[in-house]
């Protein structure tokens, strides 16, 4: 296991009391429910995570940079110099399933952006090159139906041990971003990388169909963007016989 995977993993052990994290609280005391809105819970997961990432950057000697720009990648970045080469890009990634042993997947960034040369400043916290390493640390819960999860509005914090969770049995897992990547594009017609549609236990050993993290961007950067660029190929075995007939 990589350092960082296990430096990272052993930071949010720590912290897995705080995923029963319930609803947003106002100055007045006032506590509203979270429901089950899978933006929402997102955003609570990367909150949640945010003290692990930073314990786990000064357990192994880096710096914290996060984006000043919405939807910029990576959502922490590990530097030990903000001039230097050899950053680590960690990305936070969060979806649900109903079941413990459903398969899950997400989407793990474009495919026409930063990776691609020319593109390297594009959507990106420091150009593309100075990375050395790309980790998602992924969270995925099981969902609780809404009627059960936002049964009232609005609780006072007295009550705060009464708000049902739209969630329960959150599992994480911390995978470089290549291994658990699929030759496929995600959310439609949207250019994104795709995930491996897969168990958790796929993605804790990263079951990802590239050989390389040098494949992976090969790939990924030749893919075509609509169904007619891809002519020469769209799935990682007729990418490999094209290179192969390219010699």
């Amino acid at each position: 296991m990589s350092t960082i995977q296990e430096v990272l993993l052993a930071e949010m052990d720590k912290l897995a009391d705080s995923y029963a994290v319930c609803g947003i609280v106002d100055q007045a005391g006032s506590v509203y429910p979270l429901g089950a809105d899978t933006k929402v819970l997102s955003t609570i997961f990367e909150l949640v995570s945010r003290p692990a990432v930073y314990a786990a950057a000064k357990v192994l000697g880096y710096e914290v940079v996060e984006p000043t720009v919405q939807n910029h990648y990576p959502d922490f970045t590990f530097h030990r110099g903000l001039g230097d080469n050899g950053k680590i890009a960690i990305d936070v990634k969060t979806t649900y399933r109903m079941h413990d042993d459903d398969k899950f997947s997400y989407t793990l960034g474009g495919y026409t952006s930063f990776i691609r040369p020319g593109n390297e400043k594009k959507n990106i916290v420091f150009p593309f090159p100075e990375y050395s390493e790309h980790w998602v640390l992924g969270f995925v819960y099981n969902r609780i139906a809404e009627k059960k999860a936002g049964a009232e509005h609005q609780y006072t914090i007295d009550r705060i041990g009464e708000i049902p969770l739209p969630f329960e049995n959150v599992e994480v897992f911390v995978q470089e971003k290549w291994r658990i990547s699929s030759d496929r594009a995600g959310s439609g017609n949207t250019t994104n990388i795709g995930s491996i549609h897969a168990t958790i236990d796929d993605f804790r050993a990263g079951n990802g169909p590239f050989a390389s993290e040098d494949e992976f961007l090969d790939y990924w950067r030749s893919y075509g963007r609509t169904k007619a660029d891809r002519s020469d190929f769209s799935n990682i075995h007729e990418f490999r016989a094209f290179k192969k007939r390219q010699g």
